[in-house]
Formats: C-alpha cells, sequence, structure tokens
C-alpha cells in the first residue's frame, strides 16, 4: 500500500510518526471510554424493559426503549475533546518552529507561497481532527447497529 508523504504538510523536522502514535492512542481511549460509557447506558436501558417474576425475566407489555439519543448519552464527546485537544495543542505547537529560535517566519513568508508556513502549521491538526469526528461517526453507527439488533422490535419507541 503506497503511504502519504505528510512531511509537506508539517513543519520540517516534526516527528510525524509521533504525532500519528500519539493521535492513535488518544482514539483508543475515546473509542474505549465511549463503549463503557453506551455499554452501561445500554444495558440498564434494556433491563428496565423487564420485571423479574419468580426469578425470571419477563418482557413488560408496556415497555418502550429510551430513544437511541437518550441511550447514547455522552459517551462521544471523548472523541470531540481529543478533537479540540488536537486542534488546541497541535497548531501553537507548530507555529512555535517558526516563531522561536532564529524567527524563520520571516524568511517563510517572502517565499513564493506565502502561505506556506499556514499551511504547514493548521493541515495535520485539522487532519487529525476530522479522523476524530469520523470515528466517532462511525462509532455511533455501530452504536446504533447494537441498539436495534438487541432493542426487541416491540420496544422501539
Amino acid at each position: 500500500m503506497k503511504q502519504i508523504d505528510l512531511t509537506s504538510y508539517a513543519p520540517p523536522g516534526t516527528n510525524i510518526e509521533e504525532e500519528v502514535k500519539r493521535l492513535g492512542v488518544s482514539l483508543a481511549g475515546a473509542a474505549c471510554c465511549a463503549v463503557l460509557i453506551y455499554g452501561v447506558s445500554l444495558r440498564a436501558s434494556y433491563e428496565s424493559l423487564f420485571d423479574r417474576i419468580g426469578g425470571e425475566l419477563v418482557l413488560r407489555s408496556d415497555a418502550i426503549m429510551l430513544p437511541f439519543d437518550a441511550v447514547l448519552g455522552r459517551g462521544l464527546w471523548f472523541f470531540y475533546l481529543v478533537a479540540l485537544c488536537a486542534l488546541a495543542s497541535a497548531i501553537p505547537h507548530h507555529v512555535s518552529y517558526y516563531t522561536g529560535g532564529s524567527k524563520s517566519i520571516y524568511l517563510m513568508r517572502r517565499l513564493p507561497q506565502r502561505w506556506e508556513w499556514l499551511r504547514r502549521d493548521i493541515t495535520l491538526p485539522i487532519a487529525e481532527a476530522v479522523a476524530c469526528l469520523l470515528a466517532a461517526q462511525l462509532l455511533k453507527l455501530l452504536f446504533l447497529g447494537m441498539y436495534y439488533w438487541i432493542t426487541p422490535a416491540q420496544c422501539l419507541p
């Protein structure tokens, strides 16, 4: 598989592999938190559909499952937090490459492509934020499939 060369989208000398690893760990942590929160909420909502009669679970006749958005709750907020942190921390870190030390920002602004420094500063953080939001939506689709698979048909709202 052909790899995309990201060096033209980051300040020179940036350790792109480290940024990708950091994003992967953050996404894995956000996914674990989301699965845990959603799993607990889905189980509680599912168990509320039943009554325990003589040690057996019996589906209540008037049972209605909570709507999907209520069951999902704020489980995906960790993805939004990771996306916000990617923007809030990576952009200043990339800008500091040009503004610190030799102040190469003045040289970058004199290049024929004047906005080259801005493109190098914001492209990777925006791509990381988009990846976070895309992962959140994919996980939401997976959760929606689980919701419809687990909920009895007569209990759907």
